[in-house]
């Protein structure tokens, strides 16, 4: 009796010991705390400041010199991180495939890999698992027809499984041997997607002639710091017809962090050619933007290189569209008078452009505000809200223009051309 009992406790041991050392969650979420600590210094070339006082400065504006220091507008003495050469955001051989697949699907259990199957171990309260009946000891022998677990030495994991043969709504049949009877039996599971989606539609303006086989492919990317972007996750959209080319993009919500800054970019390309492109990245997600957006491209063959239009017609139906984004109306009879003339005798469309946005009645829809006017310069121009750092330099600048709104713009666009 004192050895049988011996055995027992030192059966007992080890599989607490194994329990310990080999549990693991089927689908455990890093959280972004979990993630390296990476605080890029920032920098922003449309941040205006005065280079007067600094060594070898000119006392000019200079809208690509940022506050605080060459290359930052943090605090001279603050102590920032340093990121490592060899990150792979900042690396591009060393970044991953952003297509590469990641566990769609959870199920909420931590389990055991067995020679049987999958066995549970621990099942969460309100996940799928736990809707669908299962308990602590229950057996997972197959997910749609297909093994689990440790076969010829190598495993078949629940999450990859899931993703090849999981409906495309989470839907799945699970082959479960019960822990009570030992017997078999087919349970309907209905999983819960992981991932998070960003949502919106593309179009572009002026109708190109592309080849049959042009993709339209969408990106989330992670800015690092200007000018350097890390991609998280993209699409490509082949059998679109029409527009506006409605689109869902997938990411998983463990790589994002809460203090950095994501953008969407999308581009037409077929051929190793790129035929339509986004001017601007589209923020999602963090500092307050929404995960629907709608993307606008625009031709890379205009003669202007701006991304506008390439003849007559086209130019004056990208002023219409200004107008109405601008000033929310309709073009009226003797603006397109005017604008036609001036189209006709040479005029840019960024001096237009300019124009516009200087005039008092685009103005007049920031409430007669100064700072509401230069934020509003950023979201129709840019697409994005400006740092109040930001928007305090373009204050002092338009002070300097003594209050000339169609001079400040002049200078917002040129510093947008520049930045492109």
């Amino acid at each position: 009796m004192h050895l049988s009992h011996a055995l027992r406790c030192a059966a007992i041991v080890a599989l607490i010991v194994t329990l310990c050392t080999t549990a693991r969650a089927v689908d455990p979420v890093k959280h972004p705390s979990d993630r390296d600590s990476i605080v890029p210094q920032p920098y922003d070339p449309l941040l205006p400041s005065s280079n007067a006082g600094r060594p070898g400065s000119s006392g000019t504006f200079d809208p690509f010199a940022p506050a605080g220091g060459f290359g930052s507008n943090v605090a001279p003495n603050s102590v920032q991180p340093l990121i490592s050469r060899d990150d792979p955001r900042l690396n591009p051989q060393l970044q991953p495939d952003p297509d590469t697949t990641t566990p769609r699907w959870r199920i909420g259990l931590y389990s055991l890999d067995t020679g049987t199957g999958v066995q549970i171990v621990r099942v969460s309260p309100g996940s799928p698992a736990d809707l669908a009946g299962l308990e602590p000891d229950d057996m997972i022998v197959a997910v749609a027809g297909y093994q689990v677990g440790l076969i010829e030495n190598s495993r078949r994991e629940l999450g990859q499984v899931f993703n090849d043969y999981a409906g495309p709504d989470g839907h799945v049949n699970l082959l479960v041997q019960d822990h009570r009877s030992n017997g078999l039996t087919n349970l309907h599971v209905h999983l819960e997607s992981r991932l998070q989606t960003i949502e919106g539609t593309v179009t572009f303006r002026d109708q190109v002639r592309m080849p049959s086989n042009a993709q339209v492919k969408i990106e989330l990317y992670e800015t690092i710091r200007q000018g350097v972007s890390y991609p998280i996750v993209s699409k490509t959209i082949s059998d679109w017809q029409r527009q506006p080319i409605p689109f869902t993009l997938e990411y998983d919500p463990s790589l994002i962090d809460s203090r950095r800054q994501y953008n969407v970019h999308a581009t037409i390309v077929a051929d190793n050619r790129t035929y339509y492109q986004t001017r601007n990245p589209y923020p999602v997600i963090t500092e307050g933007y929404p995960r629907v957006v709608d993307i606008r491209m625009y031709s890379t063959n205009s003669s202007d290189g701006g991304g506008f239009a390439n003849n007559r017609d086209e130019q004056l139906e990208q002023i219409v569209e200004w107008i109405r984004e601008y000033m929310n109306r309709d073009i009226r009879p003797g603006e397109r008078q005017v604008y036609t003339s001036s189209v006709d005798r040479g005029e840019s469309l960024d001096e237009i452009r300019a124009q516009l946005l200087g005039r008092p009645e685009f103005y007049n829809r920031s409430g007669h505000d100064d700072e509401a006017y230069i934020r509003n310069l950023y979201e129709v121009v840019l697409n994005r809200r400006p740092t109040q750092t930001e928007v305090n330099a373009w204050l002092r600048q338009l002070d300097a223009q003594n209050g000339i709104r169609t001079n400040l713009a002049r200078e917002f666009l040129a510093a947008v051309s520049k930045q492109n």
